[in-house]
């Protein structure tokens, strides 16, 4: 193991086998398979590693099977295309002689250009409230099952504006528990990735119960995993300062369930947009 600065920093950490060829540890960290966004984020540090002097912009990945949390995974590079401005990045994670991910990537050069983002409602921080209140013990278990070892994380309570109605948004306040090096952009950003598989099929599955017993009965009965993910990057972040993560549900249907989020600075700036479809199977 590398002698890295942070507990996240290990767990993002990977081994180089040879040219392009890298092996990271799979974590247990209590869910029945490899946490998805551990093999998103140390996908997405692989392809990184295989580029020079550019910031990754985008990123479409594929989960194929599950992983083995008992097993290290093996990430292949295919060095796409390296262009003037832009490079691409093609990764296959392999567990057990089979490949369990796939992702694209791209580089970008930094350059000077126009600059805007639709300005966003902003709940005060965790900073600017007790956590009485902030923090929700219904999702709280879950995310003390899987990022709260490592990051504070606190749900935004928002009544619906109609009594009764279901909240269309989940709103999530987080950061990293630990200082994280300055001008690593991006160490963070593939922190975000890791962050980013948290809670989206859960938003997704909003509109179909209210708050309380009903929705906690429709999650148990539920068999949820992650089949396809997409970021796209917009502005430089730090993973240890508090971000918001809003998630909405876009569609359910044919047992999947498609859900759009968004990480905010405490300014409302957007940073980064994720897509995710997702199984989400009824058991009966």
């Amino acid at each position: 193991m590398a002698n890295e600065n942070s507990k996240i920093e290990q767990f993002m950490w990977l081994e180089i086998i040879e040219q392009d060829i890298f092996r990271g540890e799979s974590r247990n960290i209590g869910t029945p398979q490899v946490y998805g966004g551990q093999v998103l984020g140390q996908a997405l540090r692989a392809a990184r590693l295989t580029v020079e002097n550019r910031d990754v912009h985008s990123v479409h990945a594929y989960f194929l099977r599950r992983g083995d949390f008992d097993a290290p995974i093996v990430y292949q590079v295919d060095r796409s295309r390296d262009g003037g401005s832009f490079s691409a990045r093609r990764v296959v994670a392999i567990q057990h002689g089979k490949p369990i991910f796939t992702l694209s990537a791209s580089f970008q050069a930094a350059e000077d250009g126009l600059d805007y983002f639709t300005p966003h409602d902003m709940p005060p921080t965790p900073d600017e409230l007790t956590q009485k209140g902030l923090l929700n013990a219904e999702a709280g278990r879950h995310a003390m099952h899987i990022l709260a070892s490592d990051f504070d994380v606190f749900k935004v309570e928002e009544q619906p504006p109609n009594a009764g109605a279901k909240p269309e948004v989940l709103r999530w306040w987080i950061k990293s528990r630990e200082r994280l090096p300055d001008g690593a952009l991006a160490l963070h950003r593939e922190i975000l990735a890791y962050v980013s598989d948290f809670g989206l099929l859960y938003a997704a599955m909003m509109p179909h119960a209210e708050a309380g017993d009903a929705r906690r009965k429709l999650l148990r009965n539920t068999n949820f995993a992650s089949i396809d993910h997409t970021i796209w990057f917009h502005r430089p972040l730090r993973m240890d300062d508090w971000l918001l993560y809003d998630s909405k549900s876009i569609s359910t249907s044919n047992g999947r369930a498609s859900a759009q989020g968004g990480f905010y600075n405490t300014r409302g700036e957007l940073l980064a947009t994720i897509f995710q479809e997702g199984l989400a199977r009824q058991n009966l």
